[in-house]
């Protein structure tokens, strides 16, 4: 019924499951098998029984070796269907390895696709391109904070008429013998009586002045 559905389903089923549904089968018939033996096996000790009480030892005797020889077949059948109970066993462990092998391939996959997307040399580069953007933008900042248009443009040859310049004026106010910056004279306190004096002595010679020109009017 499985297997029917299987293929109404389309899933075909794997190896492993066929396997194991036949090793299945198999321990299900030994254990009729068993059965039957186990069967034949008390049937022989009650012959052995009823031709012992006739008197039959003979054949009571004979009765008992195949009972043992069933016996023999049960026992050997249980060692096989161990054996093949064991191999279901390995043959799941084996499928569980395997499911797990994939997982650790597919992981290894999905690993082996990372380094590839940041191994030491892509990284690197990454880190070369980053650094290389950022030195762009600060040269973008440094440029648009740049003030050189606000000042006045001059080409090399007047900058270095403007630094001889400033040299010769530099020198002339060291060698000069004025100072650079004028020097308060100081100041001498004089006593009022010389001032008071020469007031007089400077009207005398007005008043004198004005006299003589008054009678050279008068001639």
């Amino acid at each position: 019924m499985k297997r029917f559905k299987g293929f109404l389903t389309g899933k075909k089923p794997s190896g492993s499951t066929e396997t194991k549904a036949k090793l299945k089968r198999t321990i299900n018939q030994m254990e009729v098998k068993i059965r039957n033996y186990q069967r034949q096996a008390d049937e022989q000790y009650e012959l052995a029984r009823t031709l012992m009480k006739s008197g039959n030892k003979m054949g009571a005797q004979q009765a008992l070796k195949r009972r043992e020889l069933y016996l023999t077949q049960v026992s050997n059948t249980h060692n096989k269907i161990a054996n093949l109970q064991r191999t279901i066993d390995t043959l799941d462990v084996s499928a569980d390895n395997v499911t797990l092998t994939e997982t650790l391939a597919s992981a290894q996959t999905a690993i082996e696709a990372n380094i590839d997307a940041a191994s030491p040399e892509r990284t690197e580069e990454v880190m070369m391109s980053l650094e290389d953007s950022i030195e762009m933008v600060s040269g973008m900042e440094e440029a648009l904070t740049d003030t050189s248009i606000t000042e006045i443009g001059m080409d090399v040859e007047a900058d270095d008429r403007i630094a001889q310049q400033m040299a010769e004026l530099e020198a002339e106010l060291t060698t000069s013998s004025l100072p650079a910056t004028e020097t308060p004279t100081p100041v001498t306190p004089v006593s009022e009586a010389p001032v008071t004096e020469k007031r007089e002595a400077d009207k005398k010679k007005l008043d004198e002045m004005r006299r003589q020109i008054e009678e050279g009017l008068r001639s």
